[in-house]
Parts: C-alpha cells; sequence; structure tokens
C-alpha cells in the first residue's frame, strides 16, 4: 500500500502560544545606567498634598493680603474712571452753559471728589514703588487698607452728587430725595452689613 503523501504540522499547545506571546512584549528591564539619569525628588521638598495643609509664614501672609488689596483697588479704580470721564466729557457739551448755578456746583462737587477718590485709590502703587525693599509691607497694607476705604467713601459721595445733578438736569423736583435714597443704599451695602457680618460671624484669621 502506498504511503500517504500528507505532511504532518507540528501543533503547539494553546497555553505555550500564550506564554510566547506575553513574553514577545514583555519589556526589556531598564539599565542601572538609566536609572540614575532620573531626576530625584528634592530632598526636603514637600508633596502638594502636605503643602496644602502647611501653615502660612508672615511674610507670605503680608504679600497674600497686599494682593487682595489690589484686587479690590480695582474695582473701585474702573468705577472712578468711568465716572471721571462722564464727567470730564459733560464739560464740553452745548447744554453744559445752560445749566443753572445750583447744577454747577453739584457739577463741582462730584468733580472734586472724584478725583479725590482716584489719587486715594491708586496711592497704593506709588506708595509701594517708593518703599519697596524697605521691610515696611506691614505698614504699606495698614495704610492702603485706610486709604482704599477713605477713597471708595469719596467715590460714593461723588456718584451721588452726579445722579443727583442729572436728575436735577431733567427737571425731577424730587431729585435730593433720591440722591439721599441713593446714597443711603450704599452705605447700607457698602459698609453696614459688612460690619454686621464682621461683629456676628467673624473669625480672626490666625493662618
Amino acid at each position: 500500500m502506498a504511503q500517504s503523501s500528507r505532511i504532518r504540522l507540528p501543533t503547539y499547545d494553546a497555553v505555550s502560544v500564550q506564554a510566547g506571546a506575553a513574553s514577545a512584549v514583555e519589556p526589556a528591564p531598564v539599565s542601572a545606567a538609566v536609572q540614575r539619569l532620573r531626576p530625584l525628588p528634592a530632598e526636603g521638598a514637600a508633596q502638594p498634598a502636605q503643602a496644602a495643609h502647611e501653615p502660612e509664614s508672615p511674610l507670605q501672609r503680608l504679600n497674600r493680603g497686599y494682593a487682595e488689596l489690589l484686587q479690590e483697588v480695582r474695582i473701585g479704580q474702573t468705577c472712578v474712571q468711568a465716572l471721571a470721564g462722564f464727567l470730564m466729557a459733560l464739560a464740553f457739551m452745548p447744554r453744559f452753559a445752560t445749566i443753572t448755578a445750583g447744577q454747577r456746583g453739584l457739577y463741582v462737587a462730584a468733580l472734586v471728589t472724584t478725583m479725590l477718590a482716584a489719587a486715594l485709590l491708586t496711592a497704593p502703587a506709588p506708595f509701594h514703588r517708593i518703599v519697596s525693599g524697605r521691610r515696611l509691607k506691614q505698614r504699606l497694607i495698614s495704610l492702603s487698607s485706610r486709604l482704599t476705604l477713605i477713597g471708595l467713601s469719596l467715590l460714593m459721595l461723588a456718584m451721588g452728587f452726579a445722579f443727583v445733578l442729572v436728575l436735577d438736569v431733567m427737571g425731577l423736583v424730587a431729585a435730593p430725595y433720591m440722591g439721599a435714597v441713593m446714597l443711603f443704599g450704599f452705605v447700607f451695602i457698602w459698609f453696614v452689613i459688612p460690619v454686621w457680618y464682621r461683629v456676628r460671624h467673624g473669625i480672626k484669621d490666625e493662618s
């Protein structure tokens, strides 16, 4: 009988095939020289989770307080710029020559208080530039806070004068009373509510 001409193919176990595929894709071990090239964390460096709970140093607290103060001052400066631009342009309008003496007094009062508010709200910048590097950061923040509060108070008065002036030019008899109500609202929102929250719910920041 003639022998079969079929060729036998080698058979492979499924487990050995999977093991061989896994060894083929297994990454090569990193040499010791490459491991020495990897950057090591700086000695004494705090981890992000630990750094978040570390207390602030006095210098960091002063820097944070001054940065927060500058953000508050920028809000007041924006209002001063808008009001000053309105008052400056008002003097060159044709109808400005026809206003009464009382309206002219309101205009002068609004313009003067606006300029004083601008001077006080921008005072922290030159003060910081002059005393920079003299270890006066605490006095800088204390004085800048007082100047900011005074500047915001003058800005409130300037907006009240401008508000009454516009209403009076429009011919409203109740313009002074409406101006008084507006000023009362500003005082209540800007000062009374924050002071009430500070006294009732405030906790001194020791960090």
